[in-house]
């Protein structure tokens, strides 16, 4: 059985201007009947932070059947001894996301604000909390680092164009910035 809806769905990473390689990272990984969503900002800047980035990154695509909050412990237990991370993690099955999130990796629904826990992947991290919610066809679920400004609205477009969008007007200059997007609609049949 193939996959039972169509996901548009792009990740956008800047690094801080002027650094080779920065600490943000993302990855939509589709499953049959959904998919796994995570958005990781490592703790500071240059190739230090990208490569707890990689490591975090590593960690999610060995598990990508793992629940929200499991992922946020496997991550809490491989980024011990780093700077840690923040991260938000999505799981999507047909019209329901079950999300869980630690630290300010921002996310949200359309305009439905997804609440994360205060702390630190990796060195403060608090018991995570899993929220399951309606994720209707056709609604927005957007995720973006502290290096963007939360937007008013969701530009128009393709997922595409919403995360360089967001990037490019809302992007800081002294910070990685990163956006995820993601949008589903049934498969036709």
């Amino acid at each position: 059985m193939g996959l039972t809806m169509e996901l548009d769905h792009a990740v956008k990473v800047r690094s801080y201007p002027g650094s080779p390689r920065g600490g943000d990272t993302g990855l939509v990984i589709p499953h049959e009947d959904g998919a796994l969503v995570a958005l990781i900002d490592a703790s500071g800047h240059g190739l230090s932070a990208w490569a707890v980035a990689q490591k975090a990154r590593a960690v999610v695509l060995q598990h990508p059947h793992a629940e929200p909050c499991q992922l946020l412990d496997l991550l809490d237990a491989a980024l011990k001894g780093t700077d840690g991370a923040a991260a938000s993690i999505a799981r999507i099955r047909g019209e329901t996301l079950s999300f869980a999130g630690v630290g300010n990796v921002a996310a949200r629904i359309d305009t439905q604000r997804l609440t994360t826990q205060t702390g630190i992947v990796g060195c403060r991290m608090r018991t995570p909390h899993l929220i399951t919610t309606a994720f209707p066809c056709g609604a927005w679920l957007l995720m973006h680092t502290d290096g963007v400004a939360t937007p008013p609205h969701i530009p128009p477009g393709s997922a595409q164009t919403v995360v360089q969008t967001l990037i490019e007007t809302r992007g800081s200059d002294t910070d990685d910035a990163s956006a995820l997007a993601l949008r589903a609609s049934p498969r036709p049949r």
